[in-house]
């Protein structure tokens, strides 16, 4: 970010002179403009005003999600169907669906035509699905048509829409699509169906998470969206999805904090905002902490028996929080990229058993050391090497239990519709929290009360 140029149009502003800030703007890049517009004091951002509505349809897109909350309500319903003319018709849906109901509906009525009915189309499918995310620019081919009557029909679309179609075939043996480099290497004579690439399809209510994963899974450049009778409604671009993975990482990220997500900047976000995102959740795990004081006053007369295993509880349930939220980390990361789905369960359940049982025996031989170096003064009569035996299957056995938790709470989550990311690790160390501190005196009361 150029700091003098900021300056200069932050001074420019102040003193009004809107003929020296267009003429600066002009010879600026989107990307530039959209960086100056982030900078600039919420009040100050008017400055997107200052740019013609080609420009301003390209930089809306580039802007801070702050930034959109502080630059569109400022925006006349004129103003904001202006600039729609210059973008793509799934671009201009999603500014639409940022507008209040009555602001919609009166940019809407600004405009006309195809264009209008397309949009519409579109606004009529949820957001966060594939029908929400998907563009209308395709064509359907005939399999027998030749190379150079698609290409002219490309290029009509082209002109009507301003948007280059996506070529597709949808005949008895499914989806199929043409990609644009085989288009027009291709000799004219040929007919476009000798030289279609199979394509994948889905309804158009599904999720736009299970979209991101199965073209992450599949490799995919493009998937077609079908209704209920497999009609082809139109297709989500890869590019389309950059955004998406980008808000379903940031909702993970904040999830396995136990945070709720933030749909504005850290720095943007006023200071109560943030204090209730964060104050939620950790109500919630405060108050799941309190089971472990009536876990450990369940087992007082143990603690009076043996004062020494109450300076070891930190160890041993630590062991079974860090075990539990790797685990938690590692299966949510698979399910996300599609590694593993619920019906891998099983295959899940035993290698974490396994790698569980691996992990508590070498973490437990440490523990039992540790535990054999305690001083006389400190053991209060019990037995040196019944303690350490204490210890260490009480570490070997919490690891176990909650590297099977951290495995199975994502699995457990997604299986009844919950995003996996709701298996946070403080989440995961509290529940490991409580029930450890049963598994370990319950251990205790057998070997050494």
């Amino acid at each position: 970010m150029d700091s003098a140029l900021l300056r200069r149009i932050d001074g420019l502003l102040h003193e009004k002179d809107d003929r020296e800030l267009r003429d600066i703007l002009e010879h600026e890049d989107t990307r530039t403009i959209a960086d100056v517009i982030d900078e600039l004091p919420r009040g100050k951002r008017k400055l997107f005003l200052f740019l013609p509505p080609e420009l301003q349809s390209e930089v809306i897109l580039l802007l801070e999600e702050d930034s959109v909350e502080a630059v569109l309500p400022r925006l006349s319903d004129f103003t904001i169907a202006r600039f729609l003319h210059f973008m793509d018709e799934d671009d201009a849906t999603d500014i639409l669906q940022r507008l209040k109901p009555h602001h919609r509906t009166h940019v809407l009525a600004l405009l006309k035509g195809d264009r209008k009915r397309r949009i519409e189309k579109l606004l009529s499918f949820k957001p966060d699905t594939a029908g929400g995310l998907m563009d209308l620019a395709f064509l359907e081919a005939d399999p027998q048509a030749l190379v150079s009557a698609t290409v002219t029909a490309v290029r009509d679309f082209a002109k009507i829409h301003k948007q280059v179609p996506v070529v597709l075939i949808h005949d008895k043996g499914g989806v199929h699509w043409i990609p644009p480099r085989l288009l027009v290497s291709t000799a004219g004579g040929v007919a476009v169906g000798t030289i279609a690439k199979p394509v994948l399809s889905i309804v158009h209510s599904t999720d736009r998470e299970q979209v991101l994963e199965l073209m992450a899974k599949e490799n995919c450049d493009i998937i077609c969206v079908t209704d209920e009778r497999d009609k082809i409604l139109g297709v989500v671009h890869l590019n389309d999805l950059l955004r998406v993975a980008k808000e379903e990482a940031s909702e993970d990220a904040y999830r396995m904090a136990a945070v709720l997500p933030m749909e504005t900047p850290y720095l943007g976000t006023t200071f109560m905002m943030v204090w209730k995102k964060r104050f939620v959740w950790l109500s919630v795990l405060f108050i799941a902490e309190l089971f472990t004081f009536t876990a450990l006053a369940s087992f007082d007369h143990s603690i009076a028996a043996v004062t020494v295993l109450a300076l070891f509880v930190p160890l041993c349930i630590s062991t079974g929080g860090n075990s539990g939220s790797q685990a938690a980390t590692l299966v949510t990361r698979a399910l996300a990229l599609g590694e593993v789905t619920p019906k891998d369960w099983w295959k899940l359940l035993r290698r974490e058993l396994l790698m569980g049982l691996a992990l508590g025996t070498a973490l437990g031989a440490v523990g039992f050391l540790r535990a054999s170096f305690t001083p006389s003064s400190i053991l209060g009569g019990a037995d040196r090497w019944t303690l350490a035996l204490v210890i260490g299957e009480s570490v070997a056995a919490i690891c176990l239990w909650g590297t099977l938790v951290g495995a199975m709470l994502p699995l457990v989550f997604r299986r009844f519709g919950f995003d996996p990311g709701y298996a946070s690790s403080p989440f995961v160390a509290t529940f490991v929290d409580v029930t450890g501190i049963v598994i370990y005196f319950s251990i205790a009361q057998i070997l050494i009360v």
